[in-house]
């Protein structure tokens, strides 16, 4: 066993490298925790972390944290709450204590990103055996650790330690000489300067989005254009807002601010410069109580929902959006990719900034190598080898055979199911199918990696362009097994009912058992689509929805009972899977605090018992639609509305009374005011909806719209008219009068058209 008396003086030894590399590095202990603590207590910013009271934390704005403790273990008391790990982002740490049994690495990649250069992360697990047997992720962690030489495991039962690698004089760290003007120390940190104090002087509403992975200067950049703007302002009433997820992830912002301004003035947050002043206002308050600011900046946005950043935008015109995006996001994807199509629509000419170099370590810094490489944060999409096109759109007469050649119809397409033992196997295949289920969502984590290597309920298919070794990966979805024969037992089942307990890995049963009543859910096996992404560069040719059906013939080879999916509910990717066949269960009351959209389960049936479930589920799904529409579903978009009603049966709507149509025909030729008969044209729209004879052009469409947001979503006047351009209520109800004079003349003569038949 080694002696702790040895312990410090190779930590010290070990740290010193670190430094002089101007990099970080991990170090795994494993053994049981007391051993690990006996350790690591001999270390001063150990000893003062662990005697500190347990489960206190800093609120300060304070820059460093000597020492974050992150675990459930007894022997180490954490200092950082086990979901409130993203509050450090932005902040810096000496050391880091990462004593978690469950390995959750979500918080492992977050924390990292906190550790100064020189900096050690300590990785305590009781027994890397039992955690290479128990988990193919931390196999390929384990692995992936071994192959830096830069990293140490050590281990309860040896009995000496290695010398550190990388001697002191192999390469001396170089000390950070700032070449740039207002002490920026590379040129992409002085272009983003340069960029924030633009957003300033230049038109309005044309928002920087500066984004970068951690230790890029991005925060002290931030700082930096402030300590300028409040320079030049010095005599002028100048107000510059800072708002963040959390006070904490402004520390180093904080700290830079106050070295490039000599005599501040600072009580709490707020500083002023002279005239000028900054100050921190939570995103809330920002949006209850807007008020008039020269230059509003978002710190740490990608934590921020985006429909909070949307009502920002609306209410302030010179804005700067600045976020660590890590890994997935840092390729242009998440984040910015999920706000790209807000900033689209609100302000077109928004510019975006991303650095890349690293500040606060070296290039290639093996801590942050070893995060990047064991969660896929580096994944590159893989370039297809050929241009596909779906079977309908190749021509027999094509102009070249060489172009024949380069096309790959979607009907020579190869299904597979790729087990997790495949994919550590091959790194290649790995990295490729990961890069494009990112692709599919835009909150992907380092977890989901962890979810597809390690849950024996997760299967992973892909679609390839062909059997070849060389065959293009077109598709990936990510599968899971729910509901009877994946143990739950009748003591679950009870507690759930009674909402004592709450099952993971069983979504669809237990949201159809809890929320619409189906106390058979747990009798029946489901495949939950937990991801399904198409490569981007053939999307939109009907390669999903040929997809889709590859995994329906999966499902019911497997005995599957229903098939089904929940989601942020948007008009586009509910398109897809009404086409699909699937059928809404139910919508979430609640928005998903990331996307500011509805959750929504769908469902679909693969036999007889189970189709006559799904029919079920859409009529009482339907039956309270509309009621819900007043309260819990008021924020549901009109078009998502239209697209909802258009999927209902005629069935389950009220029959129109001859009184009813009546009342429609003499609104329609203006024998009627409005007011005496909308309950009569409400019950008509959502049979008009159905009609076989509707023309489904765009332009019908979005008359349609302005019906449903008055009829049947109950908007008011103003609302309805500020939607969609109208001047007022006497528009308005011309509006609703044509619509319905066109429908009714249209039905009159389609059924002309079937007479002469």
């Amino acid at each position: 066993m080694v002696q702790v008396q040895d312990f410090l003086p190779w930590f010290n030894n070990y740290a010193r490298a670190a430094t002089a590399k101007n990099e970080r590095r991990m170090v795994v202990l494993s053994g049981c925790d007391s051993w690990a603590m006996s350790l690591l207590h001999t270390i001063d910013v150990v000893k003062v972390a662990v005697n500190t009271d347990v489960g206190k934390e800093c609120h300060t704005s304070t820059l460093t944290t000597p020492c974050l403790i992150y675990g459930d273990s007894s022997t180490f008391p954490a200092n950082v709450q086990k979901k409130r790990y993203r509050d450090k982002l932005g902040s810096e740490s000496d050391l880091i204590i990462f004593a978690d049994s469950e390995f959750t690495i979500d918080a492992f990649a977050g924390l990292s990103g906190t550790l100064k250069a020189g900096g050690i992360l300590f990785l305590v697990i009781s027994s890397i055996g039992d955690k290479l047997e128990q988990s193919l992720f931390f196999k390929r962690f384990s692995s992936l650790t071994e192959q830096m030489s830069s990293h140490t495991i050590i281990t309860e039962w040896q009995t000496s330690l290695s010398s550190p690698c990388s001697a002191l004089d192999s390469q001396i760290k170089k000390s950070v000489v700032s070449s740039y003007p207002y002490r920026c120390i590379t040129e992409e940190q002085y272009n983003a300067v340069l960029a924030i104090k633009k957003v300033v002087s230049a038109q309005r509403k044309r928002p920087l989005v500066l984004t970068a992975d951690r230790g890029r200067g991005k925060s002290s950049a931030l700082a930096i254009a402030c300590a300028q703007l409040m320079k030049v302002h010095e005599h002028d009433e100048f107000r510059i807002v800072i708002t963040a997820p959390d006070i904490q992830a402004l520390s180093v912002f904080y700290r830079q601010i106050k070295q490039s301004l000599i005599s501040i003035e600072q009580h709490g947050n707020n500083i002023t410069f002279g005239k000028a002043r900054l100050t921190f206002i939570a995103v809330d308050q920002l949006i209850r109580e807007p008020i008039k600011v020269n230059l509003l900046l978002v710190d740490e946005a990608a934590a921020i929902p985006v429909y909070l950043l949307e009502q920002l935008l609306q209410n302030y015109h010179r804005m700067v959006f600045s976020s660590t995006v890590h890994g997935y996001e840092g390729a242009g994807r998440g984040f910015t990719l999920k706000f790209q199509k807000t900033l689209d629509r609100l302000c077109p000419q928004w510019v975006s900034l991303h650095l890349k170099q690293p500040i606060r370590w070296r290039e290639n810094d093996p801590l942050e190598q070893l995060v990047f490489d064991a969660c896929l944060l580096n994944a590159e999409l893989p370039d297809l080898k050929a241009t596909f096109v779906p079977q309908s759109l190749v021509s027999d007469k094509s102009s070249s055979a060489n172009k024949i050649d380069s096309l790959n119809k979607f009907d020579e397409t190869i299904f597979k199911v790729i087990t997790a033992e495949k994919l550590v196997a091959d790194e290649v295949l790995l990295k490729q199918v990961f890069a494009v289920l990112v692709t599919a969502h835009y909150q992907t984590k380092p977890s989901d990696l962890q979810l597809l290597l390690d849950n024996p309920q997760v299967q992973v298919t892909c679609l390839f362009s062909s059997k070849s070794k060389n065959a293009d990966l077109l598709a990936v979805a990510l599968l899971m097994n729910e509901g009877k024969g994946n143990g739950v037992s009748a003591d679950d089942i009870l507690a759930i009912k009674h909402s004592e307990r709450r099952l993971r890995n069983h979504f669809l049963p237990q949201s159809l058992f809890s929320h619409c009543g189906f106390e058979q859910a747990f009798k029946f096996k489901y495949l939950r689509i937990m991801r399904i992404a198409v490569h981007p560069q053939i999307q939109q040719q009907g390669l999903g929805s040929q997809f889709m059906h590859h995994i329906e013939l999966f499902a019911i080879k497997q005995g599957v009972d229903f098939i089904g999916s929940s989601f942020g509910v948007n008009p586009e990717l509910l398109t897809f899977w009404l086409n699909s066949g699937f059928s809404p269960a139910r919508i979430g009351f609640t928005k998903d605090k990331a996307s500011g959209e509805h959750s929504a389960l769908l469902i679909k049936g693969l036999d007889v018992k189970s189709k006559q479930a799904q029919k079920s589920f859409k009529r009482n799904f339907y039956q309270s639609f509309d009621y819900l529409l007043l309260e819990e579903y008021t924020a549901l978009t009109t078009e998502l509305v239209f697209l909802l009603l258009r999927q209902n049966s005629k069935e389950n709507l009220n029959a129109l009374s001859a009184r009813d149509i009546a009342n429609v025909q003499a609104f329609s030729c203006g024998a009627r005011l409005y007011s005496s008969c909308c309950y009569s044209l409400y019950l008509w729209l959502k049979h008009d909806l159905l009609s076989e004879t509707k023309c489904h052009t765009t332009e019908v469409v979005q008359h349609s719209l302005v019906l449903i947001a008055r009829l049947i979503q109950k908007q008011t006047i103003d609302s309805v008219c500020q939607q969609f351009g109208l001047t007022g209520k006497k528009m308005l109800n011309k509006h609703i009068k044509d619509y319905v004079s066109l429908k009714l003349t249209s039905v009159i003569d389609h059924d002309k058209v079937e007479l002469n038949k």
